[in-house]
């Protein structure tokens, strides 16, 4: 009996040894996300376990951003999800794309420094020994991360005083990991950093000379008349006097327009006795537009002493 005993126990012990022995199948499954058979049993029933390595990357930050002066940052929160039924050892790193018009030069001088966050926000500062460099040479954020779960990290970016204006740099995010020799790896490739220091100011058209020509009145007096050349049918026209528009809108199919400035639009109590500007402005929109024809007129008392207006 006890010689029938030991052989029944040496056989059982054979079939848990080769029960023990670890057996891995790859399940092709055409989206490269890594699925295996697990099957494994110590003095007990053998039983299988269905497993699968699956990285994403997720982020809901801007995809494009402009650097409008040296010195500013931008951050960008790039979000690891480990969609594996089993916890994945991971791997994200960054580098700088070369498609399209990009610029090696703006990659080499862009800080770089990158951390972790348990609030899926990256808006606080960086946190010291934070690892650091350039999208020409990034750092590396590398951490685990448990079955079904997201982990974030806070890329923090700064254009260098010495960034050059007018390019672009176009940051590649990749994560890569696995588990039980099973791997994956996934990618953001659509970031882009463009620095635009330059902006150029609206320019004001130089003001042109107006033509002004006194005319006798017969009583003693005199006023202005002031023309301009302007495109026929081209805008409406204002005048104004001292800066506070006079008269009527001037249009019409003349190239040559024109009109006159009197002492009624220049009354005492608004416009001392002296050199006045005269300008000519479109009014054709809600507001005038910039001055487009210059001149100036003097108003002053008459010979007989009544206020009159000539050209200056």
């Amino acid at each position: 009996m006890t010689g029938a005993a030991s052989s029944r126990r040496a056989r059982g012990l054979g079939r848990t040894a080769a029960l023990v022995a670890l057996v891995v199948a790859l399940v092709g499954t055409g989206t490269g996300t890594g699925w295996a058979l697990w099957t494994a049993s110590a003095e007990a029933p053998a039983r299988t376990i269905l497993a699968k390595v699956d990285l994403e990357l997720e982020s809901s930050s801007p995809r494009a951003v402009d650097y409008t002066a040296p010195g500013q940052s931008f951050t960008t929160a790039i979000t690891v999800f480990n969609g594996s039924t089993v916890p994945v050892d991971y791997r994200l790193t960054a580098a700088a794309g070369t498609t399209g018009a990009v610029s090696r030069e703006l990659s080499e001088r862009v800080d770089v420094r990158v951390w972790p966050t348990t609030t899926a926000s990256c808006d606080s500062d960086v946190p010291a020994g934070s690892p650091g460099g350039t999208w020409a040479s990034p750092p590396v954020a590398a951490g685990s991360a448990p079955a079904s779960s997201r982990v974030t990290w806070c890329w923090r970016s700064t254009a260098a005083s010495s960034a050059p204006d007018g390019v672009t740099v176009n940051p590649v995010f990749e994560v890569s990991g696995g588990s039980h020799g099973w791997t994956d790896w996934a990618s953001i490739e659509d970031f882009y950093q463009n620095t635009r220091y330059t902006t150029a100011a609206p320019t004001t058209p130089t003001a042109r000379a107006l033509s002004c020509r006194t005319v006798d009145t017969g009583d003693g007096t005199s006023y202005a008349t002031v023309s301009w050349d302007a495109p026929v049918d081209s805008d409406q026209w204002g005048i104004f006097v001292g800066g506070r528009r006079v008269g009527n809108t001037v249009s019409g199919q003349a190239p040559t327009k024109s009109h006159d400035v009197t002492r009624d639009m220049v009354p005492a109590s608004l416009v001392p006795d002296g050199r006045v500007t005269v300008d000519v402005r479109s009014v054709a929109g809600a507001e005038p537009g910039p001055v487009a024809w210059t001149g100036a007129v003097v108003v002053g008392p008459s010979a007989s002493g009544q206020r009159q207006v000539s050209c200056a």
